[in-house]
């Protein structure tokens, strides 16, 4: 008697046959997943495929460091055997490094690049997919929003609304709202600190600057500044913010540990927007009254050049690279690409109604412009320096943000 009929000895009829029913099933189960999953002694073979034969004329990092479809995979390996690659001679050798690479290098899954534009007179904020072009959702804010900003982490949007003194927050999953309050008087523009902790508010009617705590969503300090102060920017590392006061023709520096004002740059008259370029060297303003763009070093807080633009520059904007800016000329009809070292004019791209404010993607291939009067977006391919495409959106498209 073997030692399995000894163990079947000591158990009855009916638990003899459970048993081997659950042994049975079990042979079975095994059996469904490797038919289920015939591919995987493929793929073992078409990793040992492509480590033998693709190091022969190059290093395994080349084609390791590239995300291509099957058909383009295909493509490399039908040049590969042209070029004398040993697994011309194999059609199976030849299906298993392509379905190898197909598997375990096929392009990266990106997120949606979305673009949020700000309408005053629909109270509103449009989503639109960047890559599509077409409407997501739409979330109603409140009475005139003029400015707009994410969170560092993009799971919420803060527009501020001018003519109702709050903020309203957007959940960028869901678009549901909340609103919060504690501004000052028409607050305008805002930025957010790195960590995403707080948030200061330009309030043009109470020449001040509002923190506010957003894990509470309560206000923690205010900081006067000059006269009508409206756009805001801080700087990567969130120590300083800059502040452009329209009706003093100067910029605040606010050192944003103590939230105290530790420097006056002048300017043209009617500073209005501003941006950094990407090492933070250089800040790049508008100033509306003016028809002039300054560009202040920040190191020593002191502009070291001031350059012609168009009629009422109403937005700056600056490339990836930081080697060109974009000036939207509100009363000039047009945008314009200037050399951010020079100051020189690139080119000029008209726009049909007036442009507002600006927006470049992720990769500085598009602008997007808001045609305020048109009520629509104008698409700059930047490269070929031209609109190609014009979106209708909402009542009064005032601001546009982008996000990865």
């Amino acid at each position: 008697m073997t030692e399995r009929d000894r163990c079947f000895s000591t158990l009855s009829r009916r638990e003899v046959m459970i048993l081997r029913s659950v042994f049975a099933s079990l042979l079975l189960l095994f059996a469904l997943s490797l038919v289920s999953h015939p591919q995987s002694a493929g793929g073992d073979e078409g990793e040992a495929v492509f480590k033998e034969n693709c190091s022969l004329c190059h290093s395994l990092d080349r084609p390791r460091s590239r995300h291509l479809l099957q058909r383009e995979w295909q493509h490399i390996i039908g040049r590969m055997m042209g070029f004398g690659c040993p697994i011309s001679g194999s059609r199976k050798k030849q299906d298993a490094v392509l379905e190898y690479l197909a598997k375990t290098q096929r392009p990266l899954t990106r997120p949606v690049a979305k673009a949020y534009v700000v309408h005053e007179e629909s109270e509103d904020v449009w989503v639109i997919d960047v890559a599509t072009r077409k409407v997501l959702a739409k979330a109603k804010v409140g009475k005139l929003p003029h400015g707009i900003i994410a969170s560092p982490d993009g799971k919420a949007l803060y527009v501020t609304n001018m003519g109702s003194d709050n903020i309203t927050v957007i959940n960028t999953q869901t678009y549901a709202t909340t609103t919060m309050g504690g501004t000052g008087r028409n607050p305008h523009e805002c930025a957010v600190s790195p960590d995403g902790h707080l948030l200061y508010v330009s309030n043009p009617s109470s020449n001040n600057v509002t923190v506010h705590d957003m894990r509470t969503h309560l206000p923690v300090a205010t900081i006067p500044v000059g006269r009508f102060p409206h756009g805001v920017t801080l700087t990567s590392d969130g120590r300083k913010l800059y502040v452009a006061n329209m009706e003093s023709s100067a910029i605040s520096v606010i050192e944003t540990a103590t939230n105290q004002v530790v420097a006056t740059i002048p300017t043209a008259p009617g500073p209005h927007r501003m941006a950094l370029s990407p090492g933070g060297k250089f800040l790049y303003v508008v100033n509306t009254d003016a028809n002039r763009l300054s560009i202040i070093e920040t190191e020593r807080g002191r502009e070291v050049k001031s350059v012609l633009t168009g009629k009422a520059p109403d937005d700056v904007a600056v490339n990836p690279g930081g080697a060109i800016l974009w000036v939207a000329d509100s009363e000039s009809r047009n945008v314009e690409a200037v050399d951010s070292r020079s100051g020189e004019p690139l080119a000029t791209v008209l726009v049909e109604r007036g442009p507002g404010g600006l927006a470049l993607t992720p990769d500085g291939k598009e602008l997007w412009v808001a045609d305020v009067a048109a009520n629509t977006v104008a698409i700059v391919d930047t490269a070929q320096r031209r609109v190609v495409t014009t979106l209708p959106v909402g009542n009064r498209p005032h601001l546009i943000l982008i996000t990865p």
